[in-house]
């Protein structure tokens, strides 16, 4: 099996510290061979590196991004690819990860990916498709809720938590029963304490209002 990273920024180099690799940058081929491609871009650099890989190796692609790109996937007939979501923190360029303990996988590359992780000491979790979309609604309202109050407020998440939790609560009230008709889904109970919990692992990340 080949393992090959997409991407080297901060994941991307967390991933090939770990053991994977090579790192391939913008503009160079995937290399030949069977094994999880791990994408650590952006979510606007998606349509160009599935673009550039190889028919024969696209199947291998395992996407690592934030938000709801599940449409983005099926458009390009990737819908059964692996998807996971990570929850840990790297705050720069080759600092070691630091682990929220909430990281879930799904698809034909889960256990790599899982087992990958590991070896970082690192938790993830392989789950069904289904637990997977609603983990990826979980994280995407912890971008938008911690996103904008820590913007606002000038605060790290972990200070958002202490001092600002009744508008965490309230926002993700607001937001979740929107997300969960919109996806046909229910979000399990206590989603308040989940994003707060992991917000505590990363206390000093500054969330910011940006692309998801």
């Amino acid at each position: 099996m080949n393992e090959v990273i997409v991407g080297g920024g901060r994941v991307g180099t967390a991933l090939a510290q770990l053991g994977a690799g090579p790192v391939v940058r913008r503009g160079e081929p995937i290399p030949h061979g069977r094994g999880p491609i791990y994408v650590c871009t952006r979510n606007d650099d998606l349509e160009g590196v599935i673009a550039s890989t190889p028919a024969s190796r696209r199947r291998d692609l395992v996407f690592l991004q934030n938000g709801m790109f599940l449409d983005l996937l099926a458009d390009h007939g990737l819908q059964d690819n692996t998807v996971a979501l990570v929850y840990f923190a790297v705050s720069r360029v080759g600092q070691q990860p630091v682990d929220g303990g909430l990281t879930v996988v799904s698809g034909p590359w889960a256990q790599a990916f899982s087992d990958r992780l590991a070896c970082g000491g690192l938790v993830c979790r392989v789950v069904q498709a289904d637990e997977l979309r609603r983990s990826l609604v979980e994280k995407l309202l912890w971008s938008c809720v911690f996103g904008l109050l820590c913007q606002v407020h000038g605060r790290t998440v972990g200070q958002v938590c202490a001092e600002r939790r009744e508008q965490v609560s309230a926002l993700v009230e607001e937001l979740a029963p929107l997300a969960e008709r919109a996806l046909d889904l229910s979000l399990e109970p206590g989603v308040v304490e989940r994003l707060c919990a992991y917000s505590a692992t990363i206390s000093d990340y500054r969330g910011a209002v940006k692309e998801m």
